[in-house]
């Protein structure tokens, strides 16, 4: 079984080793690059949060087994995996405080392998707190784990962790709000029944981020629904999106967060067709050349002709291409908030650089380093985390003037048929 877009997030191994099963703490300034690398790991877990009652929240957590290692090295000679889950708890806030924490260890066997595991986990969580959960998933044959930072928030009672949707095919839980038109669902709000839900569309957000050494930050507003709406929840029998944008579902029509749901294309978060192409383009090319591939009548002569341009073969362009595109596929998967992850200010520097080779990472904050750290050629950009009501991934680029030769610099790279890359040795 597949995630609904087709794809799950790809992140590099890290070797860890629980030995006695105490819970070592995790260093502060670790390097945590590989959140946004993709590696040679086959573990993918997903998560999602939703608070049932005032004292706790419930954090669901599914693996594929498939993807585990199985072997016949155990006393029953037969195939069998291990799965480790640890998790940690913190506030957020002076003092940190460690507020839950434990390891919980699942066999697998071979049976059943066509179906995702999932399991709950009860955290203890009190408004109007907000709490970062640090989950390490392992595979304990292989010895390798993915770290995964999770936001608990009980600032409000009606933002969308007081939600949780269903898929009504399937009878399962829903992990990605990012959905496509096939999906029809069923929306619950756990703490108590409603019988209404209010729906506030928004059209797709097209704005483009700033280059980072203009001091202009992309408004994040949207000031108003384009369409408003209601249904009753028990008459409902399924909701489905067909127009792309943003929905919003409300508990009641004076809300200001509810649980956010988004489409983007059937095609999303991959880019197929040649119009797709078109607009990740507006890094690389100026205005006037913008409005020139736009009008071009035909979408697939216009990208050949700006890649071959740079590239100077067609062998080159397709490296380009190839290595550009897939980076606007991972801002999409990685990035995606209440617009599409390569229109975002992360997904903009992801874009033109690359992963980072370095990241530092806090509740509110990531620090992206490009080249040794501390080095006199380094690069840094810092995104601050952003309180909006219809994402919880979204970040703002802080701007400088200073990065403005960086940014030329890169830009011509990619116009000159190279990959801007700077090394971290």
């Amino acid at each position: 079984m597949r995630t609904r877009n087709g794809f799950a997030l790809i992140l590099l191994f890290l070797l860890m080793f629980f030995g006695c099963k105490t819970y070592e703490p995790i260093t502060k300034r670790q390097n945590l690059a590989y959140l946004y690398r993709p590696g040679a790991t086959s573990l993918h877990p997903r998560f999602v949060v939703y608070h049932n009652s005032d004292s706790t929240s419930n954090l669901m957590v599914k693996i594929y087994p498939t993807e585990l290692l199985f072997n016949k090295a155990n006393e029953d000679g037969n195939y069998k995996a291990w799965l480790s889950i640890q998790y940690r708890a913190r506030e957020i806030g002076p003092g940190r405080a460690l507020t839950d924490s434990a390891i919980l260890e699942f066999p697998f066997e071979v049976s059943g392998l066509d179906k995702p595991f999932i399991t709950n986990i009860s955290l203890k969580t009190k408004p109007p707190k907000e709490y970062i959960v640090e989950v390490v998933t392992m595979d304990r044959l292989r010895k390798r784990a993915v770290q995964s930072f999770i936001f608990v928030e009980r600032t409000s009672e009606t933002n969308s962790q007081n939600y949780f949707v269903m898929d009504q095919s399937t009878g399962s839980l829903l992990f990605n709000p990012v959905v496509d038109s096939s999906l029809i669902f069923n929306i619950y709000f756990p703490k108590r029944t409603i019988d209404t839900l209010f729906v506030h569309y928004y059209e797709p957000d097209t704005r483009i981020p700033y280059p980072p050494n203009l001091l202009l930050s992309t408004s994040l507003a949207l000031d108003r629904a384009d369409s408003v709406w209601q249904f009753g929840v028990f008459e409902s029998k399924g909701i489905h999106l067909s127009k792309k944008g943003i929905y919003q579902f409300l508990k009641d029509a004076n809300d200001k967060q509810g649980y956010n749901m988004y489409y983007f294309g059937e095609y999303f978060p991959l880019v197929k067709t040649p119009e797709q192409m078109i607009d990740p383009l507006v890094y690389l090319a100026d205005d006037k050349e913008m409005r020139e591939l736009r009008k071009n009548e035909s979408a697939k002569i216009a990208v050949d002709n700006f890649w071959l341009e740079a590239g100077k073969d067609i062998n080159r362009a397709k490296e380009l291409i190839r290595i550009y595109y897939n980076r606007v596929f991972y801002s999409n998967y990685y990035f995606t908030s209440f617009k599409e992850g390569w229109s975002t200010d992360r997904g903009m520097i992801y874009l033109v650089y690359g992963p980072p080779g370095t990241l530092y990472k806090t509740a509110t904050q990531e620090r992206w380093i490009y080249g040794k750290e501390g080095g006199d050629k380094n690069i840094e950009f810092v995104f601050t985390k952003m309180n909006h009501p219809l994402s919880n991934n979204v970040f703002r680029l802080r701007r400088s003037s200073d990065l403005n030769s960086r940014w030329v610099q890169a830009v011509r790279a990619w116009r000159q048929g190279s990959v801007f890359i700077l090394e971290n040795d």
